[in-house]
């Protein structure tokens, strides 16, 4: 049995019918027919009941499926290194970042992806953790960067490379009325609401969990958030080098959270990926993109 094998039991089981099963695997039914009747005396088992209304896999059938998953994971790994390894310099990569790594590393990276790959092509989405890992997962993305710990992926069949580690703070407009309370402003911010990003990812404590916080709007546009936070009483949250700029300038006032939350993100590759020359340089655009960032959030307010 073969990968093709799966494919026309797939068919079948998908279509109910010969006919078009045959259709969708482009070939003609005599020619499925034979296929599938090889098939079952090399098995030395019927896959499908024969019926009126078609054919319905039977429970063996069932159980080949359920376990072909992994299989057609596995060789779409192996096909993408290939096509990795072959193109090189001239290839194209696909990564997937967290909203976050978005705004604080992916500027520096991609312009110098632009600046030093020639022909090379960059394939881009931006989504949530399990989405990220999902696509990860099934061979869908060469790269991902997001809210990952680590050690969560000390495993052989993937790398992680740390890249940010922050601290979570509240932040809000110089004339907002919590900043009335002095030091003990924090202890007041349940009582304006909160615009957040989406909760995702490893935004853990030390200790005692957060209190839940009266989050108003949830979105992962954070300059949407900080226009919001500058215009209105909001609350708004998330890792200190996402409001660098704004608490330089003092637009923007820190007010530590009660309860110290801390914010990871690391980057996951493959090692067959990480192998090849297109692949590596990426991963140490990333690397110094986090080191860039790393340093300013060193530096003293």
């Amino acid at each position: 049995m073969d990968l093709s094998d799966i494919a026309l039991i797939r068919a079948i089981q998908q279509t109910g019918s010969l006919s078009q099963a045959a259709s969708a695997l482009n070939m003609s039914q005599p020619t499925l027919s034979k296929k599938l009747a090889r098939l079952e005396d090399q098995l030395k088992v019927a896959l499908f009941h024969r019926h009126a209304r078609g054919l319905t896999p039977t429970a063996i059938a069932l159980h080949i499926l359920d376990k072909q998953e992994p299989l057609q994971q596995g060789m779409a790994a192996i096909e993408r290194y290939i096509a990795l390894l072959s193109a090189q310099q001239t290839g194209k990569v696909r990564l997937g970042v967290g909203p976050i790594v978005e705004q604080l590393l992916l500027p520096d990276v991609l312009t110098a992806f632009l600046d030093d790959t020639g022909a090379a092509q960059l394939s881009l989405v931006t989504e949530h953790d399990t989405t990220l890992l999902s696509q990860f997962a099934a061979s869908q993305l060469d790269i991902i960067v997001g809210p990952f710990a680590p050690a969560d992926y000390a495993v052989p069949q993937v790398i992680s490379v740390p890249m940010i580690e922050d601290d979570i703070i509240a932040a809000v407009r110089p004339d907002h009325p919590v900043l009335a309370h002095g030091a003990k402003a924090g202890a007041h911010l349940t009582d304006y609401p909160f615009v957040n990003p989406l909760p995702q990812g490893t935004m853990r404590t030390d200790n005692a969990e957060l209190p839940g916080l009266p989050t108003k709007i949830s979105a992962d546009n954070y300059d949407l958030l900080k226009k919001l936070t500058f215009a209105r009483d909001v609350i708004c949250a998330g890792p200190r080098a996402v409001f660098t700029a704004e608490l330089a300038a003092k637009s923007l006032i820190e007010i530590t959270l009660p309860v110290p939350v801390r914010w990871q993100s690391c980057l996951l590759v493959r090692p067959e990926v990480a192998d090849t020359p297109l692949a590596r340089h990426l991963i140490g655009l990333f690397e110094s993109a986090a080191d860039k960032t790393a340093a300013a959030l060193k530096k003293p307010a």
